[in-house]
């Protein structure tokens, strides 16, 4: 075959104007044409290259390989310079049924791989930062970082670190602020479990969302549904934790579902036909009595027992009194850490105050006032000026109600409520044991409960 048609004008504008590298050879290895982009890719001239042997150019060159061996080759990657990278694919020519040669395409995808490097390198760097990341997750929501030196903090960190390794779920109770996602959060970190954290406010969402928000749906489920569908929270949770705060405040028609997601371990998105399986650990935690939401048919008997199998209860700041120096030295701590201040020194009259104080927001509020006291405090001191005012006048208060307070029959009663509460808690509040320990009978304790409305405990 006579090559010499390559030569004409038209024909060499038409194959350089293909976006690919073009090199064709005759069958003896010379090359005939070489294209615009052949000289970018490969930095050789045409006028350099054609009517001399491929070989000497390129001694490894993929045509070289189906001249020898008459086969086509496919998307062969290849890096023909340092900081270049392109796929090539090259056929035999035939004439008349004649072998005359053999064509190459070179496809540049030098700023593809070098995109695929960066991804590779951004990727393996964003690996590093999770597991940092995870490191330092797991240091700030380790039962270590929970403060405290009361009795009663370390029997219920070391309840919570026992019942971790397993499946079982847990029900937290305690009033607002004690710390019970921090608790939730530290049983997950201990546990083991590879998936995620996911905590769910049950009181937040609204109740027309709270099935696709839980268990997701598919595309085109509803008005305003994502084209690609979402993936609900238990979905998100897969292999960890699902943390469920407030559970008193989920719908009835959610705890009916919910007890046979915990049943059968699956779940079915809104508008889907199979159900996904999940393998979820559920903690839940209220601030509310869930027995007694049960007895009132507010809360689902079934679900109750399914979510108590075991139950921490977190006491109060104004039951754990000896924690507050600990805990306030932290705050202010991290608080000055955190906004790059100097740690003014308590003065020893601001303890008092704050030890005498009800903590009615318990932690929560005590790590506010924690700032309130560094932001306010003079001369690098934090004295009573610094203190809010409110905080001042309850705990005076308190304390002269304390010192007035030496009515006998106001003792006795307020002993007798303190050791009934003490004893409640230590069996977990069962009652047939409780009325053993006190030497009474079940109905007095019961009516003693009622007298003292001490409703969490009934």
């Amino acid at each position: 075959m006579d090559f010499g048609i390559l030569k004409s004008e038209a024909v060499k504008n038409i194959l350089n104007a293909i976006h690919e590298g073009v090199c064709i050879v005759d069958k003896e290895g010379i090359v005939v044409h070489w294209s615009k982009k052949s000289e970018t890719l490969f930095d050789v001239k045409a006028e350099n290259i054609i009517d001399k042997p491929l070989q000497d150019f390129f001694p490894t060159a993929l045509l070289l390989n189906v001249i020898r061996n008459k086969k086509e080759a496919n998307n062969i990657y290849l890096s023909p310079r340092k900081g270049t990278y392109v796929v090539v694919s090259a056929r035999p020519l035939y004439f008349d049924g004649k072998f005359v040669g053999a064509i190459s395409t070179d496809k540049d995808i030098t700023e593809m791989t070098n995109l695929s490097f960066e991804l590779e390198e951004t990727r393996e760097r964003l690996n590093q930062l999770r597991e940092e990341v995870s490191k330092l997750s797991e240091e700030r929501y380790s039962f270590g970082q929970i403060l405290g030196r009361s009795e009663v903090i370390k029997f219920k960190v070391d309840r919570a670190m026992q019942v971790a390794k397993t499946k079982t779920g847990i029900l937290i109770t305690g009033e607002s602020g004690t710390g019970k996602e921090i608790f939730a959060r530290a049983i997950h970190q201990h546990s083991g479990r590879k998936g995620n954290f996911v905590a769910i406010n049950c009181s937040a969402i609204p109740e027309n969302l709270f099935e696709s928000e839980m268990f997701g749906y598919v595309g085109g489920a509803f008005t305003g549904a994502l084209k690609k569908g979402k993936a609900g929270q238990f979905e998100n949770a897969h292999q960890g934790t699902l943390f469920l705060d407030e559970i008193s405040d989920m719908p009835m028609h959610m705890q009916a579902k919910l007890l046979r997601v915990l049943q059968e371990n699956k779940i079915l998105r809104i508008g889907a036909d199979t159900p996904r399986d999940i393998d979820v650990r559920i903690i839940s935690a209220s601030n509310k009595n869930l027995r007694k939401m049960v007895e009132i048919g507010t809360f689902r008997e079934d679900l109750y027992y399914r979510l108590n199998v075991v139950r921490i209860d977190l006491p109060p700041l104004r039951e754990r009194k000896e924690d507050i120096p600990i805990l306030v030295d932290a705050f202010i701590k991290n608080f000055c850490r955190q906004n790059n201040v100097d740690e003014p020194k308590l003065m020893p009259e601001v303890f008092n105050i704050l030890t005498s104080y009800n903590w009615e927001g318990n932690i929560r509020e005590l790590k506010n006032t924690a700032e309130h006291l560094v932001v306010f405090s003079r001369n690098g001191k934090i004295g009573l000026e610094s203190v809010p005012e409110q905080i001042v006048e309850r705990s005076l208060s308190r304390a002269k109600e304390s010192e007035s307070s030496f009515d006998l029959e106001s003792c006795v009663t307020k002993t007798e409520m303190e050791v009934i509460r003490k004893v409640m808690e230590m069996v977990e509040g069962n009652k047939s044991r409780a009325a053993k320990i006190l030497n009474i009978p079940r109905s007095t304790l019961y009516y003693k409960l009622n007298y003292y409305q001490m409703d969490d405990l009934l």
